[in-house]
């Protein structure tokens, strides 16, 4: 509902208004993305490539999509022939490109480089390479799923070529496709113990000192093939807190070869620690990989995933204060009947997807706070700012899990002319529905409904 006099006019709020205060922020915020794996596998191999297109345009496209700008490319093991049946996942068995000794195949992982390929034509800007397990072949298990018991399983004689057999890859995606990774990771989730021999992934545990081991050569192997371009990433652990134990016991040359530290967030308390570290070693710091399915049976319209990820998003901008935001896989199996992931298909059916509710909670992060933007903290746990100094834009996103209520924002740091802002409101019943809200002159009051991920876009704003 507009208010024609709303610029002029002063709000007074009723009790202590949310402060959004521009000089509490961090600058250059680098944008979202997802990792390739092991969606782009299943869809970039469909014959309707039409349906595949949409599926691409969808997550990566800023008008008809989320805006998605960062792909985490998947560079697989392939795993041992010989094990039958294969207990990899749908989508997981991702194509090595070495499937033996000796023997490369560069006309390995169609989908996912196809996908990957597709992702630049619809506005990708940064692209990583990371791995799960090395070749089948390199490891103690002869098996890309883990080890027997849990520990490492890269072979001691194999670390110098898995360095190789990684960075081999880099310099055929620069050469043959055009495409440079920014960054290389050799770890995901490396001090977990559930890495075992049988599971339904790819895993490879690695202790502290062949952490160290593998970045070590890693980065020798880049310098030695003069792949200055792409650099180190790590460790990629499962939590804060052991991505913050991790780089503790990394030596002065291990930190010196990391570039960017990559932490995924499904648990963990110490996110100013790890900010602190970043920043005392002078590190890019990203939230390397989030996923969430909620706590509801299967169901397209969840809302307990919508507000996992909407709470999470928010935490890690107020507390992490990453550069850039990862979440798992765009697209997930329909086949596991769980609320993961932002659309649905059947990896092993008909070649069709669906949107999730969480698809629509992602859009209202990442189709309005760009690449670029300032991200403004605030003094209200659930609420997140963002400023793009390019569009003279201010974006608040903001949820609510409790009953209907009012919120009022305190805008008095800025200077703005307009009259209206945007709304847009996920809810159970609404899918980023559109609305105009009345903006006063030091700031605005909006009723938001329960359950609820709404974003607030004022235009033509400048900071005081």
């Amino acid at each position: 509902m507009s208010n024609s006099k709303g610029r002029d006019e002063q709000l007074v709020f009723k009790g202590d208004p949310i402060l959004i205060d521009p000089h509490d922020r961090y600058d250059n915020f680098e944008g979202w993305g997802t990792s390739l794996a092991w969606w782009a596998h299943i869809i970039g191999q469909w014959k309707d490539e039409e349906k595949m297109n949409e599926v691409i345009e969808l997550i990566f496209d800023e008008r008809k999509g989320l805006g998605l700008n960062i792909v985490r490319y998947n560079i697989g093991g392939g795993e041992n022939p010989q094990i039958v049946p294969n207990t990899l996942r749908p989508g997981g068995d991702v194509p090595g490109f070495q499937p033996e000794k000796g023997k490369w195949d560069w006309e390995a992982d169609k989908g996912q480089r196809k996908v990957l390929l597709a992702s630049f034509e619809h506005g990708v800007t940064i692209a990583e390479a990371f791995s799960n397990s090395p070749p089948y072949w390199m490891t103690k298990s002869g098996s890309v799923t883990g080890a027997e018991d849990g520990g490492n399983n890269l072979k001691d004689e194999y670390y110098a070529g898995f360095a190789d057999y990684l960075t081999e890859v880099v310099r055929f995606y620069k050469e043959k496709h055009g495409v440079t990774f920014r960054t290389l990771n050799p770890l995901n989730e490396p001090a977990s113990a559930w890495w075992i021999k049988g599971n339904i992934q790819e895993g490879a545990h690695f202790s502290l000192d062949k952490q160290m081991e593998i970045i070590d050569k890693v980065a020798q192997s880049l310098q030695k093939k003069g792949l200055q371009d792409t650099t180190i990433s790590a460790p990629d652990e499962n939590s804060i807190d052991e991505t913050v134990e991790m780089l503790r016991g990394y030596d002065e040359g291990t930190i010196d070869n990391l570039a960017q530290i990559n932490t995924h967030s499904y648990n963990g308390s110490q996110l100013e620690e790890l900010r602190k570290f970043a920043v005392e070693k002078d590190k890019r710091l990203w939230m390397s990989e989030y996923g969430t399915g909620g706590t509801e049976s299967h169901n397209h319209n969840d809302m307990t995933s919508v507000m996992e990820l909407a709470e999470r998003i928010i935490f890690d901008l107020h507390m992490l204060r990453p550069a850039a935001w990862v979440y798992w896989q765009a697209v997930e199996d329909e086949g596991a009947k769980n609320n993961w992931g932002f659309i649905h298909s059947d990896f092993r059916g008909k070649e069709s997807y669906e949107l999730t509710k969480q698809y629509y909670a992602m859009a209202n992060f990442s189709r309005f706070i760009r690449p670029g933007s300032s991200i403004i903290h605030t003094n209200h746990g659930r609420s997140i700012a963002a400023y793009d100094q390019k569009k003279k834009q201010l974006t608040i996103v903001v949820r609510n899990e409790y009953s209907q209520q009012e919120f009022e924002y305190d805008l008095d740091a800025f200077q703005f002319e307009t009259r209206l802002a945007e709304v847009y409101e996920t809810t159970l019943q609404k899918d980023l529905k559109r609305s105009e809200l009345s903006i006063y002159k030091n700031g605005f009051k909006i009723t938001l409904d329960e359950q609820s991920v709404t974003t607030i876009v004022i235009p033509n704003v400048e900071m005081k």
